[in-house]
């Protein structure tokens, strides 16, 4: 419908135009039926492939016959496939453990050996209460100085 809308307002902005007289509006009107047709067809083209596709699992049948020896090859191999997936995965999986153990091990050695940056909690106190006490100061500063005007 909105299509329809649409080739609608398309005509009478053509019609209102009046370019080059009756000849442009004309051949104009017939450009548009052209295009009307073709999408009516592309229309109805989907509708048909959509009504094909919605009945194809009720219309649709397939009938196979598989000998033993295929059906046996067929398991065969996604058995192996299946193993292979299996085999992939655990090695994955002790990949993933070494590498854990190892990151484990390293940690554990910087600890040992008192590496890196390690803060008492006394440090962390003493600087924390300073950088508060600074930061309370600065912004008594400013109110006297902005309320009283006291700073020069």
């Amino acid at each position: 419908m909105a299509q329809y809308v649409q080739r609608e307002s398309y005509l009478r902005q053509l019609i209102d135009r009046k370019d080059n007289g009756e000849v442009k509006i004309i051949t104009a009107l017939g450009a548009l039926a052209a295009v009307n047709t073709i999408i009516n067809k592309v229309d109805t083209t989907e509708k048909q492939i959509d009504q094909v596709m919605e009945n194809a699992p009720t219309k649709l049948k397939v009938s196979v016959n598989v000998s033993d020896a295929d059906w046996q090859k067929m398991q065969e191999l996604h058995n192996q496939w299946m193993e292979q997936e299996k085999q992939m995965l655990a090695d994955q999986y002790k990949q993933q453990k070494m590498l854990w153990q190892k990151q484990s091990h390293r940690l554990t050695d910087i600890v040992r050996n008192n590496e890196g940056i390690w803060l008492s909690q006394s440090l962390f106190y003493i600087v924390g209460s300073l950088s508060l006490s600074s930061i309370i100061t600065i912004v008594l500063e400013i109110a006297f100085y902005v309320y009283f005007h006291w700073i020069q």
